[in-house]
């Protein structure tokens, strides 16, 4: 079972080479004088066979073409320009050293695309084959990309020079119409990804190498461009609203007068083709392009894991960094927390990454977390790089986040300045005072709607904690969730705010957010209440639900 991958020249991610066994680099193209190839980037073309060291098994191919990329007709209408042509892949696959060469000729006696073409195309692609195919021997790979419907190409007599063909099961219809549902439904193109397969099975293409392709990016109205974005982000804007296509088991969304203005790929549409590949006993899947991913690497993680490593369809793991400061006072509440986050993570499909200080955590590295989790870690001895991408996380919406108690510690403290962007997020707050002895407080929700408020309680008791006090109120720039009736601690204490808020989320940022203040004693992890608060706040910040 193979995973192919398209990586683009014009990007700059560095693909994880673990995750795929092929990456096709996009793209080549045919010289002026219709005898060679001209690469384009060919330096990123170097660091991508450079990734072979790290996985040595890794395959990787010059796809030559793209849409719009033209001068296939003139390059193969003759013996002498395709066999020179022919010579000069072999001569760039040795000399970056890569393992192949794939054709993506846009389509062969078409025009569609302001290129060259001829009716002689599809019996001259054939003569193509067979001169790559002696060019570059047994040892190194010859593919060609081909349209959904399977035309302009003949299989039956080209079929024998190629070691797999990579089905473009995408684009395969226009809004309103979901471009690569697997399955025909009402919201289905022209094509669908299991008609694509059967027409190349028809055609003369053997299931050993029939790779299905999936897309990594969504299609629809113009005016609705916008969405794109929220591929990669994961959380919509108002006004949108996804749903499930049974049939065609593909995702889309709806506007606010219910009409399909998007369509895309999620974890579970990829989950259910990955299951269609292996159930058809095809060679493996395919996917346009390793960019379009999310930061987490939703997607390609999806076909890695069903394809490669279960051999059954698989919904990859969310990633959650958890901050977790040992010792000290708030150990009871963290060491609970840490184990009862284990205890929950196979039934909510989460996978966790503890560390014990932000000074570890390296640069790049929190986009690749779906949720950062501050289980009682202060807003202070954080790197400069780690602050940085901590403060682009949250502003640019690229995962989520949850907060407890000692996160809205803000201040001097241990020789650290103020964290000022981190004091904005939290509501424009700074740490003042706390209760010296633990109380017992009793919570009065003022959001029940929310849905991390679901389900609890309209007042309940929060035992044995610290309550902190800053010295303005956060209440105008953050939305309360719940506050604290300071009525009923039952120590005397002048230390109050008067108003005092003890969760709140942060609507003013993109990323999914809630802080709650409280997080001291371990007891808490016996209160229902408090259980549910915590698996609504993942359920929210991690699956998007309402």
């Amino acid at each position: 079972m193979i995973v192919v991958a398209y990586v683009t020249s014009w990007t700059n991610e560095v693909p994880d080479p673990t995750v795929m066994t092929h990456i096709n680099y996009a793209f080549g193209h045919v010289n002026e004088t219709f005898n060679g190839v001209r690469i384009d980037n060919p330096d990123r073309l170097r660091m991508i066979t450079g990734l072979k060291q790290q996985n040595p098994a890794l395959k990787v191919m010059l796809s030559i073409g793209g849409w719009g990329s033209g001068r296939f007709s003139e390059m193969a209408a003759t013996q002498e320009n395709r066999q020179a042509f022919a010579r000069d892949c072999k001569r760039v696959a040795d000399e970056f050293g890569l393992d192949g060469i794939d054709i993506d000729w846009e389509y062969p006696t078409q025009g569609g695309a302001g290129i060259s073409s001829s009716p002689d195309d599809t019996k001259n692609f054939t003569l193509l084959m067979a001169a790559l195919r002696k060019a570059l021997g047994k040892k190194q790979l010859l593919t060609a990309a081909t349209v959904s419907s399977a035309q302009f190409i003949d299989f039956k007599s080209c079929i024998q020079y190629m070691d797999f063909v990579n089905v473009m099961a995408y684009d395969m219809g226009n809004p309103s119409q979901h471009h690569a549902a697997l399955f025909p439904s009402d919201i289905s193109g022209y094509c669908t990804s299991s008609e694509a397969v059967q027409k190349h099975l028809e055609a003369g293409v053997p299931r050993e190498k029939l790779v299905m392709g999936v897309p990594f990016y969504g299609k629809g109205k113009r005016e609705d461009e916008g969405l794109r974005q929220y591929n990669r982000t994961g959380h919509l804007p108002k006004g949108y609203e996804e749903r499930w296509d049974e049939k065609g088991m593909v995702p889309y969304r709806v506007n606010d007068k219910g009409e399909f203005v998007w369509g895309y790929e999620n974890t579970r549409s990829l989950a259910a083709k990955c299951k269609y590949i292996l159930d058809n006993n095809l060679r493996g899947g395919m996917y346009w392009d390793y960019a379009s991913d999310n930061p987490q690497g939703d997607e390609s993680r999806t076909l890695y894991l069903s394809l490669m490593k279960n051999r059954q369809a698989t919904i990859p793991p969310r990633r959650v960094l958890v901050l977790a400061e040992r010792g000290g006072q708030h150990e009871g509440f963290t060491a609970t927390g840490l184990q009862w986050l284990e205890d929950q993570k196979k039934r909510l499909n989460m996978e966790l990454t503890v560390m014990n200080s932000a000074k570890e955590i390296t640069q790049g590295e929190i986009k690749k977390y779906h949720l950062v989790l501050q289980l009682n870690y202060p807003p202070y001895a954080w790197s400069e790089a780690a602050q940085k991408d901590m403060q682009e996380y949250i502003d640019r919406g690229i995962g989520s986040y949850i907060g407890f108690h000692h996160a809205s510690l803000l201040g001097e403290f241990d020789g650290y300045p103020m964290w000022n962007w981190f004091s904005d997020f939290m509501g424009d707050i700074r740490y003042k005072n706390y209760i010296a002895e633990t109380s017992d407080g009793t919570i009065q929700v003022e959001d029940r709607q929310h849905p991390v408020m679901q389900n609890v309680p309209g007042t309940f008791v929060v035992a044995e904690d610290e309550w902190y006090t800053y010295e303005s109120d956060p209440r105008p720039n953050v939305h309360v969730l719940a506050h604290v009736d300071e009525c009923s601690y039952p120590l005397k204490t002048d230390v109050k705010m008067g108003d005092h808020p003890v969760i709140w989320i942060n609507p003013q940022k993109r990323a999914r957010n809630v802080y709650f203040q409280f997080g001291h004693s371990k007891s808490l992890f016996e209160n229902p209440a408090f259980l549910t608060l915590f698996e609504n706040a993942l359920q929210w910040t991690l699956y998007d639900v309402e």
